[in-house]
């Protein structure tokens, strides 16, 4: 007998897309799911949509938001997000009766969520208990280092987590960590490649091509990589002929790019990259760039991330270098069996250092390219969507 599959709710901050991690995740997990079992809702106001794909918006675009952001100095921009973010003021979202209507026409099966703010939170829980149907929760990032057990957004996080199915995290040390904190199995799934995808590419111009593909966040990797643009200026003005790559969204762009060193041989550009594209950008680099601020916020954090492009850097046959602190977990892994080449101190000298010997040290770059290719394994995206379907389908019983 051929087994049902299940109708999934997707309720997300963002849409499928091929420019953010969270982003590429959703649309890399549910890439061979069949479309009419998927209703997503979602806060991406920028969002290129499927019309095959059911959705619905639960932010409406800010005509005031883009006429600052045209005529605003992005210093601005960014003293306004943080104002915001500091002060809003946590309501609980009501749910729409259209939105329900919708919702029980479609009638899901099961609601998969990868969290998000306080009010997506509350909208995850009102619609789980009027759909009375099961919920699967899978944690990206240490979410219990923005707020402690006595606060609201602490007290809904742990009501989701009891009130899951199945639960998921994005990686083996945040599975075994949140068992512990929360008393439950974790399973574990993170994002996964198509490595028929990834070219490989024989270079031949002479410049080192280095590039860095993705967000940039404040409280995450700004300053680490702020300081990388540092030292490739100063390698720039030393006659290295290198050429830098940063290719961030379009509105991260806007606010962070006068933060970067300025120099002709780093360019700064905007990600609107198609995957084939990024596919050819990555494989066409000489050395690909991870990193993660030094503080004690961003460290905790992000001290259980796994960044989303990581099975792609991995796959790329491109060496890897990592700059941030090794209590990160996925920087610890790479140090430990050296997948990637890690410069874990806080130091212009130890950075500029590192980022030669990994540039021009040809036996240190073939021993690195060696273990990433054995690492990689573990992203095999075909295993993991079969992995995710059988979960969805444990879910559903």
């Amino acid at each position: 007998m051929k087994k049902k599959i299940p109708r999934v709710l997707i309720i997300s901050e963002f849409y499928f897309n091929e420019n953010t991690g969270g982003g590429v995740f959703l649309k890399n997990l549910y890439e061979k799911y069949p479309k009419d079992k998927i209703f997503i809702l979602h806060e991406d106001v920028n969002a290129n949509t499927n019309t095959t794909i059911n959705s619905y918006l639960l932010k409406k675009p800010s005509k005031i938001g883009n006429f600052l952001k045209k005529f605003l100095h992005p210093f601005f921009i960014t003293l306004l997000i943080e104002f915001k973010n500091s002060y809003t003021i946590k309501q609980k979202e009501k749910v729409n009766i259209n939105l329900l209507t919708k919702l029980k026409q479609f009638r899901p099966d099961v609601i998969y969520t990868i969290f998000g703010n306080y009010n997506l939170m509350c909208l995850i829980k009102q619609l789980k208990m009027k759909l009375k149907i099961p919920l699967i929760t899978h944690v990206m990032d240490n979410v219990l280092a923005t707020y402690n057990n006595k606060t609201k957004d602490y007290k809904l996080f742990k009501y989701l987590i009891d009130s899951s199915k199945i639960r998921i995290a994005i990686n083996t040390k945040m599975s075994d960590e949140y068992r512990k904190i929360f008393g439950y199995k974790f399973e574990v799934l993170h994002n996964g490649v198509d490595r028929k995808k990834v070219k490989k590419v024989n270079l031949k111009h002479k410049t080192k091509i280095i590039t860095y593909i993705g967000s940039v966040f404040k409280n995450a990797q700004l300053n680490s990589l702020i300081e990388i643009t540092k030292v490739l200026k100063k390698l720039s003005e030393e006659n290295f002929n290198i050429r830098c790559f940063f290719y961030l969204p379009e509105s991260q762009k806007r606010i962070y790019e006068s933060y970067f060193a300025k120099h002709q041989n780093i360019y700064i550009k905007e990600h609107n990259l198609s995957e084939k594209e990024y596919f050819k950008k990555i494989s066409e680099s000489n050395l690909l760039l991870l990193a993660s601020n030094f503080d004690n916020y961003s460290t905790e954090y992000y001290k259980y991330s796994w960044p989303a492009k990581m099975g792609s850097y991995l796959m790329s046959k491109v060496p890897i270098f990592i700059y941030g602190p090794d209590k990160i977990f996925f920087i610890n892994d790479a140090k430990e069996k050296k997948w990637a080449y890690v410069e874990d101190k806080k130091s212009f000298l130890n950075l500029e250092n590192s980022l030669k010997k990994i540039l021009y040290d040809s036996n240190l770059r073939k021993q690195t390219l060696e273990r990433a290719m054995k690492k990689s394994k573990n992203f095999e995206l075909q295993k993991i969507q079969k992995k995710f379907k059988d979960i969805l389908g444990c879910a559903h019983k």
